[in-house]
């Protein structure tokens, strides 16, 4: 009897270690794992090489698993049957099996998701090994396995905008963070023509107009930055900086034309996406882009700050009029209002 306690307890104990293992791994996310070498976890760097090979990792821990409850078993029927006889050989698989599902199966998974991070930063140098000593197994497995499998996408845009919704309903992200996180998946669905600042109430400056002739408009509308026109605004050629128009009033520079002060405009179609524009203003350190149709004609134009709005939220400062001048030119435009240039 004591003997046939010893190899069930052992059995079960076996199985309960290796399906425990089973759900810290599989529960543990690659980017985790990294993260944990980064910031120099013991078992940080082990782990991330055991997570890039999770599939060969858990094929040696289900075969683990599955030798141990079967040879197991033939071992706990086999005393079994020398003590008792044939006749208890039914009622102790029974008890076996009910052992290895609660505390050999159900209570060591759900111990290894609850702790996955901390056990397989422990166990990921013998887990490494191990899958090492199995790999002629595995091997052989995935040969026959792999015309029946197909790559699957590690995470979905759907799947992160969900975990950022558990996060913060767990209390582990705040709301701002996960308003953030879903904001930047709309860059990539947004284009320039949804976000600019609709012609007609554009504020632009006549190129060939002195510098003294524009300053009212300043004063009206102070604006950092104003595309620079010949004849209309179909013909922008500048960008100009508002401190460069005000450094010259200051230095009685005011005969000068706005072209002396404007920079090379840059242009984008209506069309480009809203992630490629804060790619574009990055890289080219500009803040102001002319938004032009396919026809060349311009549409309106888009400033970085357009694009920071997208993931913010609305950015009014104290010389904003209105909080939203697309909707205000839809209402202007419905109104019979028009700018001509």
């Amino acid at each position: 009897m004591p003997k046939l306690i010893f190899i069930i307890t052992l059995v079960v104990l076996a199985d309960a270690i290796v399906s425990c293992l089973e759900a810290a791994f599989f529960t543990v996310s690659l980017a985790g794992a990294r993260i944990a070498k980064e910031q120099g976890a013991r078992g940080g760097a082990m782990l991330v090489k055991v997570k890039e090979n999770i599939q060969q990792t858990i094929v040696t821990l289900v075969i683990l698993s599955n030798a141990i409850t079967i040879i197991g078993s033939i071992f706990v029927g086999v005393i079994a049957t020398r003590v008792y006889g044939d006749e208890v050989i039914g009622l102790v698989s029974a008890i076996l099996t009910a052992l290895i599902i609660m505390f050999g199966e159900i209570i060591p998974k759900l111990l290894g998701e609850n702790y996955a991070k901390s056990i397989a930063l422990v166990f990921a140098p013998f887990i490494y090994v191990l899958t090492k000593v199995f790999s002629p197994i595995t091997y052989v497995i995935d040969l026959v396995t792999r015309s029946f499998l197909r790559k699957n996408s590690a995470v979905s845009e759907d799947e992160l905008k969900m975990l950022s919704e558990m996060g913060e309903a767990e209390g582990t992200i705040e709301r701002d963070e996960r308003e953030l996180i879903q904001r930047v998946f709309t860059l990539n669905d947004l284009t320039a023509k949804d976000i600019m600042t609709p012609r007609m109430v554009i504020e632009a400056l006549p190129a060939n107009s002195p510098v003294r002739d524009v300053a009212v408009i300043l004063t009206h509308k102070p604006y950092s930055r104003y595309p620079v026109y010949y004849e209309n605004l179909d013909k922008i050629v500048g960008v100009v900086q508002t401190s460069n128009i005000l450094a010259a009033l200051v230095h009685a520079n005011d005969k000068e034309l706005v072209s002396h002060f404007m920079a090379v405009p840059v242009f984008v179609s209506e069309k480009k996406r809203v992630d490629d524009l804060l790619a574009l203003f990055l890289a080219t350190r500009n803040h102001m882009a002319i938004v032009q149709d396919d026809f060349g004609g311009t549409t309106g134009v888009v400033t970085f700050e357009d694009v920071l709005e997208q993931l913010v939220g609305e950015i009014m400062d104290e010389t904003d009029e209105v909080a939203d001048l697309r909707k205000h030119a839809h209402d202007r435009h419905h109104a019979g209002h028009k700018i001509n240039f």
